[in-house]
């Protein structure tokens, strides 16, 4: 009731000041959401000068943490704004506890900031030996809030960009929000996700009465969808028994789609610029969202159905190996989701042994890293690398482009696929070519899917369970980010994370897999055995699991996490971003979980 409160509160000063406003200058939408960023910043930054007073005075933990609480929920509201026009500034504010390296300075290490630091210390109870760090973050925050501030002094603001950043947030609360990722010591997600919605309800006041004019029902049914989720949100007492599937379904994907809808009748256009997640979407489950090119490079931004056809046949094509006995497709099988079912692939003969376990490429254009230690950001330069590694297919491309050009009909595809001149076939474009038919492979089309778009019953109860757990208590979705359940993270999908989760040499034995992962590419010691998230769809046709291969079936993976990951078998490892405690699930729990994975499985037309 407090926070229904503090958040009703606001909002009830924030219209009323705009409200003023606009009866003053007669401002569009953009001018009073402006306005609101400006005084919902100077509101949070009050809050967190309460907590820094409160650390000042000696008051009890109990205090503390309240403060805390009221400081964060000033935040969220402002999530929509701050993540959309100052992600880098806001990465401080609320980002994860985690040291990271510098994107453009490869020996510059991040130190985190914010929030979630703030948290860690404060949460389950503040040691003595931890107040000194604590004012020291507190006044920190303070710092990048005043940013925050001068810029939201200045910011300019569009129609285009409120609606974007309205939708971004919905996903985020969804992927994010509700999976605990934001508040993983106080465990207070629940009413956070209900101001970080409040936030997105504000702004969508300021375009409601347009609205109304046009289309009532759409506004009335708009709001009426914010006022129940809120409501859910707000009363919803138990993290754990939460129904995220429920909710998403029935009040975040409407909201969207409506969204999605006042824009349209407001006559909004849409930005003529690539998008992962395309705007117009109903929203992130409706087919034909994301778009498979974003990650490549800009000489392969446009995919064509002579260059998938051409690559198709390369894929296949025992013409790149040396021995003209291997294709991509040896390892790549597509009877078995484009993995192998092998541990580790078999090398090529008198060749050392392959160490990584054959990663399915369904859905791989959907990332911006390619291999377990993200080496390289293109499928092109992934396709040559393989074709090259003498295990794999100890290959020349150059010399495959000669022998290529002796075929009439490779000529033939070629010049079609790329307007070549006859006979113009070079290493790249066979690259380019199989990194098309690749970025084809796009399968998003499971059960979990069409559930999320209105067929209610393409799920189990079991599987039904096991999204609320895989969402929730089992916190599988901190990682695995929904809507794609890879490593890359939304509403922004900028960077695909990796995680160092301790993956043992054997599935009996406490001894790290030797396997350094990152750290072979850059010794940079917080890439130590880290390695990139991957992918969960399809996950019930790829075993065996890890990077190494060392787990035969789902029920030894969900056991392992259960379990604490490495540090729970007892490996003693320095960095670990995986939790170490155990997650509680009951033998059933672990079923449900895999019941849910079991319903990302997409194969349909892969050949």
């Amino acid at each position: 009731m407090r926070i229904s409160i503090i958040l009703i509160t606001v909002t009830l000063i924030a219209i009323l000041a705009y409200s003023i406003f606009d009866l003053q200058t007669d401002s569009t939408a953009p001018n009073a959401a402006g306005s609101w960023y400006k005084f919902q910043a100077e509101e949070l930054d009050q809050r967190v000068e309460d907590l820094c007073t409160a650390i000042t005075e000696h008051q009890s933990t109990a205090a503390l943490q309240q403060a805390f609480f009221k400081a964060r929920l000033a935040y969220k509201p402002l999530e929509l704004l701050s993540t959309y026009y100052l992600p880098y500034t806001d990465k401080f504010i609320n980002g994860p506890n985690l040291a990271e390296v510098e994107p453009d300075e490869k020996e510059v290490i991040v130190q985190p900031e914010g929030f979630q630091v703030i948290e860690a210390l404060l949460f389950p109870t503040l040691s003595a030996a931890d107040t000194a760090a604590l004012r020291r973050e507190v006044l920190r925050l303070r710092s990048t809030l005043h940013r925050l501030e001068s810029k939201a002094a200045s910011q300019s603001l569009t129609d285009g960009q409120l609606f974007d950043a309205m939708r971004q947030e919905l996903l985020r609360i969804a992927a994010l929000g509700l999976s605990g990722f934001d508040s993983p010591e106080a465990q207070y997600s629940l009413p956070e996700a209900a101001a970080a919605l409040h936030g997105v309800e504000t702004v969508w006041h300021f375009y409601a009465p347009r609205v109304q004019l046009i289309n009532p029902d759409l506004a009335s049914h708009t709001q009426q969808l914010m006022n129940s989720a809120r409501m859910q949100l707000e009363h919803a007492t138990d993290f754990d028994a939460f129904d995220r599937l429920h909710f998403t379904t029935a009040f975040l994907n409407p909201l969207t789609v409506n969204l999605k809808l006042a824009r349209e009748a407001l006559d909004i256009p849409y930005k003529d610029i690539p998008h992962f997640l395309d705007p117009a979407a109903s929203n992130a489950f409706a087919k034909g969202a994301f778009n498979p090119v974003f990650y490549a490079p800009n000489k392969a931004q446009s995919l064509t159905p002579a260059q998938i056809a051409l690559g198709k046949r390369l894929f296949y094509d025992p013409v790149l190996s040396y021995n003209g006995q291997r294709s991509c497709a040896t390892c790549h099988n597509p009877q078995k989701a484009f993995a192998d079912g092998l541990k580790t692939p078999a090398p090529m003969a008198g060749e050392a042994l392959v160490t990584r376990n054959t990663p399915t490429v369904l859905n791989a254009a959907l990332q911006p890293g390619q291999f377990y230690d993200q080496r390289v950001a293109y499928l092109e330069d992934q396709v040559n690398m393989v074709v090259h590694n003498k295990a794999e297919m100890h290959g020349n491309l150059e010399g495959a482009a000669i022998k290529l050009q002796q075929q009439a009909d490779y000529r033939q595809l070629f010049q079609v696929a790329f307007s070549n001149a006859p006979g113009d076939i070079n290493s790249y474009r066979i690259q380019q070519a199989i990194a098309a038919y690749i970025r084809s492979l796009i399968r998003l089309n499971s059960p979990f899917d069409a559930f999320m778009r209105g067929d209610t019953t393409q799920l189990s109860v079991a599987a039904k369970r096991g999204f609320n757990l895989f969402m929730g208590k089992a916190k599988c979705g901190t990682c695995h980010f929904m809507p794609l359940f890879n490593g890359v993270a939304p509403p922004d999908f900028a960077k695909a994370e990796a995680e160092i989760i301790g993956v043992p040499a054997a599935k009996d034995r406490a001894a790290i897999d030797p396997d350094s992962g990152k750290y072979m590419v850059q010794q940079i010691p917080l890439y130590q055995y880290a390695f990139k998230t991957p992918t969960l769809r399809n996950v019930a046709l790829t075993a065996p699991y890890m990077h190494n291969g060392v787990f035969n079936t789902l029920e030894e993976v969900i056991n392992f996490y259960n379990n604490g990951g490495g540090a729970g078998m007892g490996i003693q490892l320095e960095g670990q971003t995986l939790s170490t405690d155990s997650l509680h699930l009951s033998q059933m729990e672990q079923q449900d979980v895999i019941a849910f994975m079991q319903s990302l499985t997409d194969t349909s037309s892969l050949r």
